[in-house]
């Protein structure tokens, strides 16, 4: 009861997450896999949204009850738009494929999906969210995979492994390997997003060390007096 009037924001979230985690867990196990309601979206990517919200609620709760959900809220949502928009634009490869140029309608959709992924930038603005090393290390590990997706034709798994692109690297994906390509670039991407949250365990610095630091600074000031 405490906790639902300190952070009742917090609670909702977090029970809500926890519910979309074990349905989508339900539907994957029965068979259903893409959501059509949500244009065949990927059901593991609802898990992981799940999850992210949770760590994020866990990992700000020394923010305001707010500011928690909200900026938790940013990243879901940076994460699922910056990922479509990478992927919208690597039918076209503009640029550097001249004869594919984006459509104006495309544009627009590529346009709004970036501008909604940089809203993360306002987590680092505040100082929520800071970037280590394990980050850049799925990023490079979503790059080259990714690449490598391009390089085989970018063959897509909805549609029987159709390519897009003549194949710079000629290998042959079965379906499942297309899929597994495909949710292996979303999951690099995915573990990017988890480390720009502060650490599961803070380190707490002991009073000692806080009054041994403090004591010289002390000292000095008072034999400038």
């Amino acid at each position: 009861m405490q906790i639902f009037l300190k952070r009742p924001l917090s609670l909702i979230a977090a029970i809500l997450a926890v519910l979309v985690i074990v349905y989508e867990l339900i539907q994957i196990a029965s068979g259903e896999l893409y959501q059509e309601a949500l244009n065949n979206m990927d059901g593991t990517t609802l898990i992981e949204l799940g999850i992210l919200m949770l760590l994020g609620v866990y990992t700000l709760r020394d923010r305001s009850d707010l500011h928690a959900v909200s900026f938790t809220l940013v990243a879901g949502l940076s994460f699922i738009f910056i990922y479509e928009a990478i992927y919208k634009w690597s039918f076209f490869l503009a640029p550097f494929v001249e004869y594919k140029d984006m459509p104006p309608h495309e544009v627009r959709e590529f346009i709004i999906q970036s501008g909604i992924a940089l809203t993360i930038l306002t987590g680092f603005a505040v100082g929520d969210f800071r970037v280590t090393k394990w980050t850049f290390v799925w990023l490079g590990s979503f790059v080259i995979l990714y690449a490598f997706w391009l390089l085989v034709g970018f063959p897509q798994v909805l549609e029987d492994n159709k390519l897009y692109y003549e194949p710079v690297i000629p290998i042959e994906f079965t379906s499942a390997v297309t899929y597994v390509v495909n949710r292996g670039t979303k999951f690099f991407m995915y573990l990017a997003y988890l480390t720009i949250f502060p650490p599961l365990k803070r380190r707490d610095v002991p009073l000692a060390t806080l009054e041994k630091k403090a004591k010289p600074e002390l000292t000095g000031n008072l034999q400038d007096a």
